[in-house]
């Protein structure tokens, strides 16, 4: 498969039949609360980092904030950093 191509997360059905309701590492958006379950910081600290502008993948959709979560996955491994070391690190991948 190449390289570009994301494949989308397994079908969520169970096998005896009844759906599961998805975890929100298979979301493609998720908001502040399931962001601070997949990071394991609190709402409180999350809150700070965006009115920092520090979490990158930053969705509004009217008054709702939302994420991107492959973008927070990249973040996570990258070590959460701030927005200038982040927007450095982008910049040196898009180039490659």
């Amino acid at each position: 498969m190449p390289g570009d191509i994301v494949p989308f997360p397994p079908t969520l059905s169970s096998p005896s039949g009844g759906d599961r309701v998805p975890s929100p590492a298979d979301k493609l958006l998720i908001d502040m609360a399931e962001l601070a379950h997949l990071t394991s910081l609190s709402v409180r600290t999350l809150r700070r980092m965006d009115a920092a502008r520090d979490i990158p993948g930053r969705v509004a959709v009217g008054r709702r904030v939302l994420f991107q979560t492959e973008i927070i996955r990249a973040w996570v491994r990258a070590g959460l950093p701030g927005r200038k070391e982040w927007e450095t690190l982008t910049r040196r991948e898009s180039k490659r």
